[in-house]
C-alpha cells in the first residue's frame, strides 16, 4: 500500500476502503480532532453499514480522537504503534472504547 501523506488521502482512503460488514452493529460517529500543519476536524458517521465523512465535528460524537495530523498519519502508515501513541499522550481517545477499537478493522488494508 502507497504511503499517505495528507488527511484528505487518508479519508479518501477510508471512504473507499471501507468494510460495510465490519461495521455491523455499529452507529455512532467518529470525530477525528487532528491538529497541527494539514489537521482539521472531521465526522465519520457509521450508520446502517454505511460510512458519510463530514468536515467538522458532531454534537455527541461515540468517540472523539485528538492527535497531530502527522502521527494519526504515522499510525495509519505503521510507523507509530497506536498503543505507545496513547501511552505517550499523543494519541486521545474520548467516548466508547468498543467502537475506537473496532474502527481500525473496518478497512481493508493491503492490496486485498
Amino acid at each position: 500500500m502507497p504511503r499517505l501523506q495528507t488527511i484528505p488521502e487518508l479519508l479518501a482512503f477510508y471512504q473507499e476502503r471501507f468494510i460495510p460488514e465490519r461495521a455491523e452493529g455499529i452507529d455512532g460517529v467518529v470525530v477525528l480532532d487532528l491538529s497541527g500543519e494539514g489537521g482539521g476536524t472531521y465526522s465519520l458517521i457509521i450508520q446502517d453499514q454505511t460510512l458519510t465523512i463530514e468536515e467538522g465535528a458532531r454534537p455527541d460524537p461515540t468517540v472523539t480522537v485528538r492527535a497531530s495530523a502527522a502521527d494519526w498519519l504515522a499510525i495509519h502508515n505503521g510507523e507509530l504503534n497506536p498503543m505507545m501513541a496513547m501511552m505517550q499522550g499523543k494519541v486521545k481517545i474520548k467516548g466508547s472504547m468498543a467502537v475506537a477499537t473496532r474502527f481500525q478493522g473496518m478497512f481493508r488494508i493491503g492490496g486485498g
